[in-house]
């Protein structure tokens, strides 16, 4: 496995609207962003969206980002369906989740997904935004 993610506990969910179109899935990007105002203008355009067409890989991968399947599972299921071909299958569901986590199409649990080798503490608790006046 990939070090500093355990593949057993982060359950990616999608963000994006999707369609599927000849067996593959396409994403559904919002142009201008997803506010009201956003989505308005970008209706007053011939498509509101970017279109971000997958292979079949990123195809199984993204209809398996539901938020209860694990990395380890789509691992598994990546592996059964391509075999040899998506090897090594770990190292790139891995890649294939940052990006998409880095282009904000996919979000997991913050409190999941991070083995302790790997470095990264959990997080601390936020102060208050206002500091305490002590009373005269």
């Amino acid at each position: 496995m990939t070090p500093g993610l355990d593949f057993a506990q982060v359950r990616p969910r999608r963000l994006l609207e999707w369609c599927e179109k000849d067996g593959r899935c396409v994403l559904l990007r919002p142009r201008l962003g997803s506010s009201r105002l956003a989505r308005w203008v970008a209706g007053l355009g011939a498509d509101p969206h970017y279109r971000i067409r997958l292979d079949e890989v990123g195809t199984l991968v993204w209809k398996a980002c539901d938020g209860h399947t694990s990395l380890a599972d789509i691992v598994g299921r990546m592996r059964e369906r391509f075999g040899d071909r998506v090897e090594p299958a770990d190292r790139r569901l891995a890649q294939f989740m940052r990006k998409l986590l880095k282009g904000r199409m996919i979000a997991v649990d913050e409190s999941m997904g991070r083995t302790e080798e790997a470095g990264d503490s959990p997080p601390s608790p936020k102060a208050s935004a206002r500091p305490r006046r002590s009373s005269p």
